[in-house]
């Protein structure tokens, strides 16, 4: 392998901020890599506790791009059927809402735990994985925790991989940003995959975004629905 190949990898390596879990605290937006079909992440919001609230397609549910070969964001199945030891509230969620409770540990699985970095130069947009870091703020922890239980009462909206998925989520909570564009949402890794260049589609960065308060966004989500 060339060297200055090794030196760009150990890079990115390093710019994958891998986190123990005493070092996270409420309204974190954490992330664990996944493999099915392709590498991917999972993301979500740490509240406190133990305790993540993530999107997934609801059971039996999936809305993706047909022309897209990855395959569901979801990690491991929760729902009413799936019973946790280590929190009750664990595998909840409402019925037909893909936003739902996880302990740490279902969140992760067998994988290990990460944490996305917020109001980054923008230079690192170039050296990071997709979806692991952007230039935008993050909002205050207590408005992120409020926003993501918010979200888990009232839902945010149908799953689709492509514009409304577990990384969308994460970033709206964190960001309260919207973006108008219906074509693609906000994540960063989906992004990647339909060759936009890095920065293109960073939340922090981009113009076609506003700022949605949380009791506004099934409004949103219904314009989404009638565009997809």
């Amino acid at each position: 392998m060339a060297k200055d190949t090794l030196e760009i990898k150990l890079v990115h390596a390093k710019l994958n901020i891998r986190v123990e879990s005493s070092e996270i605290v409420a309204g974190d937006h954490i992330y664990t890599w996944r493999f099915r079909v392709v590498l991917y992440a999972h993301h979500g919001i740490y509240i406190g506790e133990g305790l993540v609230i993530h999107f997934t397609a609801p059971p039996g549910k999936l809305s993706t791009a047909s022309s897209s070969g990855l395959s569901s964001s979801s990690p491991a199945p929760v729902g009413p059927e799936k019973t946790c030891p280590n929190h009750p509230r664990c595998g909840s969620r409402k019925p037909g809402s893909g936003v739902a409770f996880s302990c740490l540990d279902c969140f992760l699985g067998k994988g290990s735990l990460y944490r996305c970095e917020y109001g980054v130069p923008k230079y690192r947009l170039s050296f990071g994985r997709p979806g692991t870091c952007t230039t935008a703020q993050s909002d205050p922890g207590n408005t992120v925790v409020q926003r993501a239980n918010y979200l888990f009462e009232n839902g945010f909206g149908q799953y689709h991989l492509v514009k409304n998925n577990c990384e969308d989520f994460a970033l709206y909570c964190k960001t309260g940003i919207w973006v108008t564009c219906d074509k693609v949402g906000r994540s960063a890794q989906i992004a990647v995959y339909m060759h936009k260049l890095p920065g293109s589609y960073d939340i922090g960065l981009r113009k076609d975004v506003i700022k949605v308060p949380v009791e506004d966004m099934d409004k949103f989500h219904r314009c989404l629905m009638l565009a997809t």
